[in-house]
C-alpha cells in the first residue's frame, strides 16, 4: 500500500479492472432509463390510462425500472471515473462506499425488487378472486398500493447506515465500492434474504391465481363464442395478470437464483452466471457478476415483456405505428360496411 496526499492506495491497478462491466452498466443502464422513462411519462400523461387501476400498476413497475436503470448507470459512471482518474485503486472505508450514489440505489432496489412484486401480486389476487370489489375500488387504491412499498425502505436503511458509520475510519476496501463493501454482513444478508423470500412468496401467491385464471380463460373463450366482444374486461384481466406473472418469473430467474447461488456457493466459476473469462473468483467478484447479470437482462427483459403483452404500451412506445394501424383498421371497417350495404341492396 502507498500513501499520497492523504490518500491510501492499494496494490491493485485500475488498468487491470474489467471494463466490460463499466460499458454494460452505462450503455444498458442508459437504455433502460430512457425507454422506461418515456413509457412512464406517456402512460401517466394519458388521461384515460392513468384513471385505470391496472395501468397504474404497470406504470409503477415502469417507474421502478427507471430507478433500476439509474442504479447501474450511476455505478458505471462512478467506476469509469475511478478507473480513468487513478492508476491504482484508492482504499476507502465502508462508510465511504455506503455514501456513494450508486450504492444508495443498490440498497433501494435490492429491498424493493421483491416487495414491489409482492404488492403487485396482492393486487392481482384481489382482482382475480374478488372482481366485484376490485371494480368498486377507486384509482387511489392503486396509487397507494404501488407506492406504499417505498415507505418500507427508511426503517431498513437507518440501521444499515449506523452500521456503516461505525466503520468510517477503517479504510480496507477498494474504491470501486461494490454493495457488499457498503454494508455490514448482517444487513447485506438481510437485504438479500428479503428479496429472496418476497419473490419466492410471489410464486406461492400466483399458484391459486394461475388455477383461477385457467378456469376463467376457458369461461371467457366459451362466452366469446356465444357473445363476441362481450368479454373485453375479462381479456384485459388475463393480459394484465399474464404480464405481472412473467415479470415475477423473470425476477425469480435473474435475481433470486443468483442470490441463492451466492448464498450457498460463494466460491464458484462465474461463468455459471455470466459469460466471463474468469476462473475461480472471490465473493467480491461474484457480487460484481451478480450485479452485471441483472442490468443485462432484468431491465431489458421486463421491457420486452411489457411491450409484447400490452398492446396499449406498444401504442405508447410507437405512436406512429399505432396511428397507421388504427387508420388501416378504420379503412377496412369502412370497406366492410360499404360491402354489407351493397349486399343488402
Amino acid at each position: 500500500m502507498s500513501d499520497f496526499n492523504g490518500i491510501i492506495f492499494s496494490e491493485k491497478y485500475t488498468k487491470d479492472y474489467d471494463k466490460t462491466f463499466i460499458i454494460l452498466y452505462i450503455v444498458e443502464g442508459l437504455f433502460i432509463i430512457l425507454a422506461n422513462l418515456f413509457l412512464t411519462i406517456r402512460l401517466f400523461t394519458n388521461r384515460q390510462l392513468r384513471a385505470q387501476k391496472e395501468f397504474i400498476v404497470i406504470g409503477a413497475c415502469l417507474f421502478f425500472d427507471v430507478i433500476f436503470g439509474i442504479t447501474y448507470f450511476s455505478a458505471g459512471v462512478y467506476r469509469a471515473i475511478v478507473v480513468f482518474v487513478y492508476e491504482k485503486f484508492p482504499l476507502v472505508s465502508m462508510w465511504d462506499c455506503f455514501m456513494t450514489i450508486h450504492n444508495q440505489f443498490f440498497i433501494f432496489i435490492t429491498i424493493m425488487a421483491g416487495i414491489v412484486l409482492v404488492f403487485t401480486a396482492i393486487d392481482r389476487f384481489i382482482c382475480v378472486f374478488f372482481p366485484i370489489r376490485y371494480i368498486k375500488l377507486h384509482v387511489e387504491y392503486a396509487y397507494m398500493l404501488m407506492f406504499l412499498p417505498y415507505l418500507i425502505i427508511l426503517p431498513l436503511w437507518i440501521p444499515a447506515a449506523i452500521g456503516a458509520y461505525e466503520n468510517y475510519s477503517v479504510k480496507n476496501f477498494t474504491m470501486n465500492c461494490l454493495m457488499n463493501q457498503a454494508l455490514t454482513i448482517d444487513y447485506y444478508v438481510l437485504y438479500r434474504t428479503i428479496r429472496i423470500v418476497s419473490t419466492i412468496g410471489c410464486i406461492f401467491l400466483y399458484l391459486p391465481i394461475f388455477v383461477k385464471m385457467c378456469v376463467r380463460t376457458q369461461s371467457i373463450y366459451n362466452h366469446t363464442k356465444i357473445a363476441p366482444g362481450s368479454t373485453k374486461n375479462g381479456k384485459r384481466l388475463l393480459s394484465m395478470t399474464k404480464t405481472v406473472a412473467l415479470i415475477t418469473g423473470s425476477t425469480v430467474c435473474l435475481f433470486t437464483v443468483p442470490d441463492l447461488i451466492t448464498y450457498f456457493s460463494p466460491f464458484i466459476n462465474s461463468n455459471a452466471m455470466y459469460l466471463m473469462n474468469l476462473n475461480k473468483v472471490s465473493f467480491e467478484n461474484i457480487e460484481n457478476t451478480v450485479q452485471s447479470v441483472n442490468p443485462n437482462f432484468q431491465g431489458v427483459v421486463n421491457l420486452i415483456i411489457f411491450l409484447t403483452t400490452q398492446k396499449c404500451l406498444r401504442d405508447l412506445m410507437f405512436p406512429r405505428s399505432a396511428r397507421k394501424t388504427s387508420a388501416m383498421f378504420a379503412s377496412r371497417t369502412t370497406r366492410t360496411n360499404h360491402t354489407m350495404i351493397v349486399h343488402q341492396i
